[in-house]
């Protein structure tokens, strides 16, 4: 049986980042860029391709110190400058500030001027820039905020706060700006418009930045229940970012924005979560680069980026290594003081687990686990990524604390942590052990169609409970009727209770559903042979041998290839 599972606590925890303030549009990716014709002779070209290549693996970093290259060779190709300065970008590469000032028309390049110039705190020119961008989407959608902030910086709240104004209702930003304009007033020590902006910002789905912003201003306002309540409410619609709580409580009275170029910031990284369509990925990550670019310690900015490079709003996708890789050393800069350490850490030991990097997964976790033993997430987390290695004793301490952590009687979320102790035990070894725990999960969570099919093979593999077995997967089923792990389970227990026909269509079924699944494929084998058809069930076994199937699953197939269709064969 492929153990159908929910995705594990890490990878949960990981997606919990910045809901948007705003759904506004998506924005768009720009038009490809025109492909550099370099002569077969041209030295670039070398480097030239090596950075398409960067580019076709999501590797902007790698990119651009290609491109850059190539411009060495080839210094005024245009082409390659531009290519060359969007590898920056994206990479938050220095190539980028070199390559901006080639690209006057380019409306990010004036962007990225525009954030330099204010980092060396000339506000007046970096407004220029800003207002010089071509009138299309992307001006209306961020001029205003940034227009805003440098009108700040030049000591006009005022103005800044009449900049932004008319876009409250008027834009589907709306939030955002309004979010920037109560910065803008807090920050100037206004507070009697700090109040009313701040009350005007919409916490009906609280997230992990505006918790913090919103947090912080009651803190420092002498509200500290209602700072309190702010978070509590984060934590309750986000469990797994209890993790960050402690840090969050510590810190709540320090300011959030204390700069113009702070602000600037801030109003790059509230419009990039805002972008959650997939269509705006691009844009997403050219603000988060931008927000990084102007504060480097800005961590919710280097949450949201790991997690677009990753594309973890998709839980379909699988990342490459190098996207993990990227996403990794995106969050790497963040420290333990830092309020979302605890966010970004977890987040990383999911990267490192999926990159096989078991004992640095762990190590990771356990270094938080120290700081807080009474987190039954931490420990739930560390024993997922034990056990998604296989490494199923060493995940079971895990699991032991974190299930006395829940009480007794235990409450209807701990079903995870009984489910997953149980599939330890039985990968031990211990079946007899394990039964009590997933009948436990089931009792705790009767519609779970993991725990249903779990149980309910493991019942048909050990010939027991058939009926009961069947009508178990028949409610997986029919939860979730295109989960091929359960049609394979239940056509496992047909063919337990005799009903080969049944047991064979609904392998079928299940092949289909999952057709590089080597348990699954096995399984259709044997209901061929059941079947009175040995040349399919052949096939269907030399298949999943070709498919990667784990020692003892290849034992047993050898064994029957062997037996069967050996010259010697009866």
């Amino acid at each position: 049986m492929p153990i159908s599972s929910p995705f594990s606590r890490a990878a949960i925890a990981a997606c919990i980042l910045l809901s948007a303030c705003a759904a506004g549009p998506g924005g768009s990716t720009p038009a490809p860029l025109a492909q550099p014709h370099l002569a077969a002779s041209n030295p670039a070209l070398g480097a030239f391709l090596a950075a398409r290549y960067a580019d076709s693996v999501s590797d902007p970093a790698r990119a651009a110190r290609y491109y850059a290259a190539a411009l060495k060779q080839d210094p005024t190709n245009a082409q390659l400058a531009e290519q060359g300065f969007m590898a920056g970008v994206l990479s938050g590469s220095p190539e980028a500030v070199q390559l901006a000032p080639r690209l006057p028309g380019n409306a990010l390049a004036a962007l990225l001027r525009g954030n330099q110039a204010a980092m060396a705190g000339h506000y007046a020119l970096a407004a220029k820039f800003f207002n010089a961008l071509p009138p299309d989407q992307l001006a209306a959608m961020i001029e205003p905020l940034l227009l805003a902030w440098t009108q700040f910086g030049q000591g006009n709240e005022q103005g800044a706060l009449n900049t932004l104004g008319p876009a409250f209702t008027e834009s589907a930003f709306g939030a955002v700006y309004v979010l920037n304009a109560a910065l803008i007033a807090d920050a100037a020590g206004d507070t009697k418009s700090a109040t009313q902006l701040y009350a005007a910002v919409s916490v009906d789905s609280p997230n992990l930045r505006l918790a913090q912003i919103l947090a912080s201003w009651y803190a420092r306002q002498g509200e500290a229940s209602q700072a309190q309540a702010v978070l509590a409410a984060l934590v309750a619609a986000h469990p797994d970012l209890t993790i960050a709580l402690p840090q969050l409580e510590k810190q709540i009275s320090a300011p959030v924005i204390s700069t113009p170029v702070e602000g600037l910031a801030e109003a790059y990284l509230t419009l990039a979560a805002s972008l959650s369509q997939p269509q705006a990925a691009f844009l997403r990550v050219v603000f988060l680069r931008f927000a990084l670019q102007l504060r480097p310690d800005l961590s919710a900015a280097r949450l949201l980026l790991a997690n677009t490079q990753v594309n973890g709003n998709d839980p379909s996708y699988t990342p490459s290594s190098v996207q993990m890789q990227n996403a990794i050393a995106t969050l790497a800069p963040i420290q333990p003081a830092d309020p979302l350490y605890g966010p970004a850490a977890l987040q990383q030991a999911s990267l490192l687990a999926s990159l096989g990097q078991t004992d640095q997964a762990v190590a990771l976790l356990d270094g938080m686990i120290a700081n807080q033993p009474g987190n039954a997430g931490l420990l739930a987390a560390a024993g997922d990524i034990r056990r998604n290695a296989g490494q199923c004793q060493q995940a079971l301490p895990y699991y032991q604390k974190a299930i006395a952590l829940a009480g007794n009687p235990p409450p209807p979320d701990a079903w995870a942590l009984y489910f997953d102790r149980g599939i330890c035990e039985d990968q031990t070894g211990n079946w007899s052990t394990a039964e009590p725990d997933i009948e436990l999960a089931l009792k705790l969570s009767p519609d779970q169609p993991y725990v249903l099919n779990y149980l309910g093979y493991s019942w048909a593999l050990h010939n027991e409970n058939l009926d009961q077995a069947k009508a178990m997967l028949t409610k997986a089923a029919g939860l979730d009727p295109n989960d091929g792990a359960v049609l394979d389970s239940l056509g496992f227990v047909e063919l337990k209770r005799g009903n080969t026909k049944q047991g064979l269509a609904l392998l079928i079924q299940a092949v289909q559903l999952t057709p590089d699944n080597a348990e699954v494929n096995a399984h259709l084998g044997d209901a061929f042979w059941q079947a009175g058809q040995p040349l399919q069930a052949g096939y269907q076994w030399d298949r999943a041998l070709n498919l990667n199937p784990d020692p003892k699953l290849k034992a047993a197939l050898e064994a029957k290839l062997s037996q069967y269709f050996s010259p010697h064969a009866p």
